[in-house]
């Protein structure tokens, strides 16, 4: 199983172009969006994302950000809760939009957006994940991340490079 991981679209176009080449490199089984997926960009199209997210034919695990409507879930067919849980590696992954302020258990994996800045580490046994934006970067370039059963690895979206990898080994 590989799952994609990307934040903080913000409809922008060039954002989705990545997208699109992500998906199509790393042919990932679910595409996890942790949040602000339409509305900020200055080439926003959100038309253009509603489409490619409702003729998507792999899962889509998403959660809201500050910048999503409630009825933004309508437009893109697929739900946004405030944040969510799955298990996966022998690992709960947690995700939410916003900066966890949350103590997590040994092994927990957590996974957020809102920053715009990318950063993969583990602290006291608990990885850590923000995928930086996909659309609206304010380092030093686009990202976005993969997880599989051997750990994470965080990318470069405009270069399709690996910046940084994580295992799951304990």
């Amino acid at each position: 199983m590989t799952y994609l991981v990307v934040s903080d679209l913000h409809g922008s176009s060039r954002g989705l172009d990545l997208l699109k080449t992500a998906i199509l490199m790393q042919k990932p089984d679910v595409l996890i969006v942790l949040g602000d997926i339409l509305f900020g960009a200055f080439d926003g199209d959100e038309g253009a994302c509603c489409r490619f997210f409702k003729g998507l034919t792999i899962p889509v695990m998403a959660v809201k950000g500050n910048c999503d409507y409630s009825s933004d879930g309508e437009s893109l067919g697929f739900a946004l809760p405030l944040s969510r849980e799955f298990v996966f590696a022998d690992r709960t992954f947690h995700l939410q939009h916003h900066p966890w302020y949350t103590r997590f258990q040994k092994g927990d994996v957590a996974l957020w957006g809102h920053t715009h800045f990318k950063c993969l580490y583990e602290e006291a046994g608990v990885l850590y994940l923000n995928p930086g934006s996909i659309g609206k970067p304010r380092d030093d370039g686009p990202g976005y991340a993969i997880i599989n059963e051997t750990g994470i690895v965080l990318f470069d979206a405009a270069k399709l490079t690996p910046i940084k990898r994580l295992s799951f080994a304990r």
